[in-house]
């Protein structure tokens, strides 16, 4: 059995373990509320766009209106745009965001991989696979001049016939309980893609568009894939996902992850300080017991000498 001193030294240890833990659950914490109240400032926004990308779209059927973006194109390259983490202690967050994007890319007989993350470039590298462009930072803080950034890329790799289709991989936030990893197609964008999209304002007549449609189009589109780089189902309704609400739903769900890390990690430092406790109490007692025993014999002895 270990003495009281090595006993004492490693509940300290696992005390100040304890404190770290807890700091993060509950830095976790309040970087979930922060990131869950951006996304919902881009909802009416997106609701808009998706609208009027709806009709343009729709227009293709009935005009000569000709673009890549909403034609798709078999047997090209495709992006994977793979956003991670840039620390670690959130569980496994990041393994389970590029074993999908490994997934997926299997699919295809030429990628090109681009890396939202730290953790996500080191597991690509440990795999032999080197991204074609790396960022680090953005994961950890979103913002829309990133979004901006990485959107721009991804349109001009596409406008320039580079790669044919455009995914996204990462962890869709459901819940502080629940995030599940999810690859979702940016480009090109099909028709089927606005099925759910209900117009705001119903009307009969023509829209203008000026200076005219092909125009319009080309100039939403980039915008359209900054804005909207995807969308999907938030229980209990569906709602429209842009890139930087992407960027927005996996720092939600890396802190839900890390949080859920770190609360577990509290639990079972809680038990361990608890069992040194015990463990501590019983040594104590058992060195005051020797020494009772000790000077009870000591004074036997004595007495039988005398």
């Amino acid at each position: 059995m270990e003495n009281i001193s090595e006993l004492k030294q490693h509940l300290h240890a696992v005390t100040q373990t304890r404190q770290i833990s807890n700091a993060m659950y509950l830095l976790s914490t309040s970087r979930i509320r922060k990131s869950m109240q951006n996304i919902d400032y881009n909802l009416t926004y997106m609701r808009k766009l998706r609208a009027t990308m709806k009709d343009i779209v729709s227009k293709t059927k009935h005009n000569s209106l000709s673009d890549p973006f909403i034609e798709l194109t078999e047997g090209g390259k495709a992006l994977f745009f793979v956003i991670t983490s840039d620390k670690g202690l959130c569980g496994g967050y990041n393994s389970a965001v590029v074993s999908l994007a490994l997934q997926k890319m299997r699919e295809y007989k030429e990628t090109v991989v681009y890396s939202l993350g730290l953790k996500g470039t080191e597991m690509f590298l440990s795999r032999g696979i080197k991204p074609d462009e790396s960022w680090y930072g953005a994961s950890q803080r979103p913002s829309l001049y990133s979004a901006r950034d990485l959107g721009e890329r991804i349109v001009e790799l596409y406008d320039d016939c580079t790669v044919s289709e455009v995914y996204i991989v990462y962890t869709e936030y459901v819940n502080s309980a629940v995030q599940r990893p999810v690859c979702k197609r940016v480009l090109p964008l099909l028709r089927r893609d606005f099925d759910d999209v209900e117009y705001e304002n119903k009307y009969t007549a023509e829209v203008i568009y000026e200076p005219d449609l092909q125009t319009v189009f080309d100039r939403m589109v980039p915008q359209y894939v900054i804005g909207m780089g995807t969308w999907g189902i938030r229980c209990p309704c569906t709602i429209p996902r842009d890139l930087y609400d992407i960027m927005m739903q996996a720092a939600a769900s890396e802190n839900a992850a890390r949080m859920t890390a770190m609360q577990n990690a509290t639990k079972n430092a809680d038990k361990m300080i608890a069992k040194l406790t015990e463990q501590i109490n019983a040594v104590r007692q058992l060195v005051i017991t020797n020494e009772i025993t000790e000077i009870a014999a000591a004074t036997q002895v004595q007495n039988n000498g005398v």
